[in-house]
């Protein structure tokens, strides 16, 4: 069950977010080859071990990762859902601000760090892809059903 109507709102942003980039990473997903590569680069001594890795266990790996991002995505719609609560408990305004907030704190954990490192664009733009996504989509969830009463009052649970 789910502690509250934010973190379901969370979770369910998080859930098409997580397709969102699921799709991302498969359409912008380096090949087999790419990797080698970049690990050929990176390191002399890894690359020794990865050369002696087959590449069809490597191939295994990439063809996984849309589902670990889609799962990675799913549990941060839950920590950011939390995140909105907060937001929303603390900051006063209509819910459009708080979302707004969580949005751009979710920016500056997933995206910022990467851009200021120098990452590569794949990487920034699935971020990013993540991010306005998620914002989109919790932001549509409180348009559509805030998760407060009329009166300001929080709702005890989904059922409400």
């Amino acid at each position: 069950m789910v502690e509250s109507r934010y973190v379901l709102y969370g979770l369910v942003a998080g859930a098409v977010s997580g397709v969102v980039a699921g799709v991302a990473v498969f359409l912008t997903m380096p090949t087999v080859d790419e990797v080698l590569e970049y690990i050929r680069s990176y390191n002399m001594d890894v690359a020794r071990v990865v050369e002696e890795l087959p590449k069809t266990y490597l191939a295994v790996v990439l063809r996984l990762s849309p589902l670990i991002v889609f799962v990675f995505s799913l549990m941060l719609g839950a920590v950011f859902g939390a995140v909105y609560e907060y937001i929303d408990e603390r900051v006063p305004g209509p819910p459009v601000l708080s979302v707004l907030l969580t949005g751009l704190v979710y920016a500056v954990v997933l995206v910022v760090p990467n851009v200021v490192l120098g990452a590569g664009w794949r990487k920034i733009l699935v971020n990013t892809v993540v991010v306005l996504s998620y914002a989109v989509v919790l932001l549509v969830l409180a348009m559509v059903k805030p998760p407060t009463t009329q009166d300001g009052e929080r709702y005890s649970g989904v059922e409400g």
